[in-house]
Parts: C-alpha cells; sequence; structure tokens
C-alpha cells in the first residue's frame, strides 16, 4: 500500500510542475532576424551548453525534440514560450538569470521525478530512469523492464544483434511482434532512429535505437494517455538520456 501511496504522490507531483509547461502558448511566428539572432547566439556557445539547454528545456515540457541536434528553430521557440510562462520578454536568448531558472526548474522536476541514470546488465546500454514513478522488475526478453504499481507506465530495454542487422530489419521485426503499436512519427538515422505512436488507441510509445555494426540497442517508453501530461516529458527525458554504447567513463553530458 505504501508503493501505491508513493507512486500517486509521485504522479500528482508531477502534475503540478509538468503541466503548466506540457500546455503551451500558441506564438506568433518568429520574424526571420530575430530568430537568425537568436539561432546565431546559440551557434557560439559550446556544444554542451546547448544540449544542456535543450535538455532543461525538454524537463520544462517546452522542447519535445532531439537534444544535441542543431539549435534550430523549434529550440528557439521553445525558450521563447518558457520566457511568456515566466513573465519575460520572448527574444528567444535567454540572459543568466533566465538560464539560471530554467536549470533550476529541470533540477527540481528530475527531483521529483527520482530521476538517475543506471547500467542495464541485460543490454550493455545506459539509460535514465524516473525511480519514484517505476521500479525495476523481471527482465523481459533480450532487455530490462521498469513499471509502475499498476503498469501506467512501463521503461523496457531491448538489444537484437546478428549478421545484416541494421536499423531498418529492426523497425520490421518490431511491426511485425508489436502490430497493436501504430507509429505517427519516425526519424532514422545512419546511426539511430527514433519513432513514436501509439499503441491500441490508449497509450503511447517512445522508442530510441542506436546501432553500432550488427548490433543495435534500444528503450521503449510506454505510458497511458490518461498520464500523459505527467509522463510525456520524462519519456523524452528517457528517450534523450539513452546511450547505447556508453564510454567506460559513463553517460556523459547526457545524462544530466
Amino acid at each position: 500500500m505504501r508503493i501505491v501511496r508513493a507512486v500517486v504522490v509521485a504522479l500528482a507531483a508531477l502534475s503540478v510542475s509538468l503541466t503548466p509547461a506540457v500546455a503551451k502558448p500558441r506564438l506568433a511566428h518568429p520574424k526571420p532576424a530575430a530568430t537568425a539572432a537568436a539561432r546565431a547566439a546559440y551557434a557560439a556557445m559550446p556544444e554542451t551548453e546547448r544540449s544542456a539547454i535543450q535538455y532543461d528545456l525538454v524537463w520544462t515540457g517546452d522542447y519535445n525534440g532531439i537534444v544535441g541536434v542543431e539549435f534550430g528553430d523549434a529550440s528557439v521557440m521553445a525558450i521563447k514560450a518558457f520566457q511568456k510562462r515566466n513573465g519575460g520578454k520572448e527574444t528567444g536568448i535567454l540572459n543568466p538569470d533566465e538560464r539560471q531558472k530554467l536549470a533550476e526548474s529541470a533540477r527540481l522536476k528530475q527531483e521529483r521525478a527520482g530521476w538517475r541514470m543506471v547500467d542495464d546488465a541485460a543490454t550493455g546500454a545506459r539509460l535514465g530512469v524516473p525511480g519514484k514513478l517505476v521500479q525495476p522488475t523481471s527482465q523481459v526478453a533480450g532487455g530490462g523492464r521498469w513499471q509502475s504499481v499498476h503498469g501506467t507506465v512501463k521503461i523496457e530495454t531491448f538489444r537484437i544483434t546478428g549478421a545484416g542487422t541494421t536499423l531498418t530489419s529492426v523497425i520490421e521485426r518490431m511491426k511485425k511482434d508489436t502490430p497493436h503499436r501504430k507509429a505517427d512519427y519516425q526519424l532514422v538515422k545512419p546511426d539511430f532512429l527514433l519513432i513514436s505512436g501509439f499503441q491500441s488507441g490508449v497509450k503511447k510509445f517512445y522508442t530510441r535505437a542506436q546501432i553500432k555494426g550488427d548490433d543495435v540497442r534500444g528503450v521503449t517508453v510506454l505510458y497511458d494517455l490518461a498520464v500523459e501530461s505527467q509522463v510525456e516529458p520524462v519519456a523524452i527525458a528517457v528517450s534523450n538520456a539513452f546511450v547505447g554504447f556508453p564510454s567506460p567513463q559513463g553517460a556523459g553530458a547526457s545524462g544530466r
């Protein structure tokens, strides 16, 4: 009973902190010159700081893209959403006070979720886990599993190896193994894939996988649509923090 109460409290805390962020305000289309100036400002920053800003924006619910890619219009608009919600001028460029407020807001949300980076013995990958929402359970075939008490949130890792394994072949296998999942977004790059969509119309999923040679390692976050407002930023954080082939030193900047 204590475990059930703890999960309910954790979801309630996340609801208070994340729901306003998910309800993004509609912003006017940015003026090209202003957007270009903001993008130039971030391009001049070290890559680690740009990624840290994007990652913090994920946690505040303002950015649902890929961390570490070009700091484009979506990232600038996410900053404007954060500035507007916090009563600032929508410049798209964080001043020192706003940057500190963003970092602190993200840190508090991670704390409420019980966020930590863990090594997955089943796959050799490293991933972020919201320990106040899910707990480790029995392993699944080729991977590990974490889930909430009533199964409303699940995180599963997987590993697929063998001669000729490609990201495309993994996608086809997933379609065959989980026909009840329907993707509404799919991105395939030479070294990773990202898929999101719905399962049986009542759940949402995010899958991220990386490839190295004939070895594919990935993670899927699955959750009920009823808890989407609380869990979606966490799911996007899990996806972005996933490191399929970590260095011996650990997760690096993506683990935050």
